[in-house]
């Protein structure tokens, strides 16, 4: 598996690394409990970028799809350079 599901981990690893926070769940919702504050947000969004070889385009930025492990891997498996070449 190579869609969001199987970047979940590999997400929620990296939040835990770049901004010392510990996710209790992949729905938790970052903003709403404080764990993803706008200074973490972009520390987040820096080491995506790094992490998974793209870059945010100012266009495509919704803090909608920051508030959950889920959602960021969903928008991870949307916008790295592997899923620009698969067919949807």
């Amino acid at each position: 598996m190579s869609g969001p599901q199987a970047l979940e981990p590999i997400v929620g690893d990296l939040i835990r690394e770049a901004i010392q926070v510990d996710v209790p769940a992949v729905d938790t919702d970052l903003i709403e409990t404080g764990l993803l504050d706008s200074l973490a947000l972009v520390t987040l969004i820096t080491e995506l970028e790094r992490e998974f070889g793209f870059q945010l385009p100012l266009d495509d930025f919704d803090v909608e799809r920051f508030r959950t492990v889920e959602r960021i891997a969903a928008f991870v498996a949307e916008h790295r350079p592997e899923a620009e070449g698969s067919a949807a």
